[in-house]
């Protein structure tokens, strides 16, 4: 039972593994957008339309290519990066 035990962890270790990497690679989409829009000189409330815009369409991608827990999981940073670009309008 012990060799099932480390099976099981070492493959629950490998889907956090891919979920990070998928994660980080969206983060690292909307930190690099977030940068070309502000150095083409694009104002504020539009880069949040842009990347609200963005997230849907990576929203709608996400539905697409991925399925179970990790389309769950993309889906839900998604919509907590959308919120992330609303938090410059709601506050101000």
């Amino acid at each position: 039972m012990e060799r099932v035990d480390q099976a099981i962890t070492k493959l629950l270790a490998l889907i956090k593994s891919l979920v990070d990497l998928v994660l980080g690679a969206l983060a690292a989409v909307e930190v690099w957008l977030r940068g070309q829009l502000a150095g083409l000189g694009v104002a504020p409330p539009i880069q949040t339309v842009i990347l609200i815009a963005v997230a849907v369409l990576l929203i709608a991608a996400a539905l697409r290519l991925f399925g179970g827990v990790l389309r769950g999981v993309v889906v839900i940073f998604l919509i907590l990066l959308a919120l992330h670009a609303l938090i410059p309008v709601f506050t101000g």
